[in-house]
């Protein structure tokens, strides 16, 4: 009887590994399509915004539709230009004063 046990315990554990090996296995491909489909966006809306040559021109990019939506009926879905900014595309000119783009503390002004 025990052996019955241990064989059924090994089929189901099998069983459960099998089910879950193909599950994670969808979920990593799910995840690496929406990455490069992300990417392949984000070119498109690059490739304008290195076009834009005024921040209203830089705006204009932003409203742009994208041809494939993200996210799909999510509350932070991805269907606009503006919803890719991120830091690789700056939302405004650092100080031309300033080398870095950051503030300077306020002792050594």
């Amino acid at each position: 009887m025990s052996r019955l046990i241990a064989i059924g315990s090994l089929v189901g554990a099998l069983a459960l590994g099998a089910w879950a090996w193909q599950f994670l296995n969808r979920a990593a491909d799910s995840g690496l399509e929406r990455l490069s489909r992300i990417d392949a966006m984000r070119a498109l809306c690059t490739a304008e915004w290195v076009k834009a040559r005024t921040e209203v021109d830089s705006m204009r990019v932003d409203r742009y539709a994208l041809t494939d939506t993200i996210d799909q009926g999510s509350e932070q879905a991805i269907d606009r230009c503006g919803d890719l900014r991120g830091e690789s595309v700056p939302n405004s000119l650092p100080n031309a004063r300033e080398m870095s783009g950051d503030p300077m503390p306020r002792g050594l002004r």
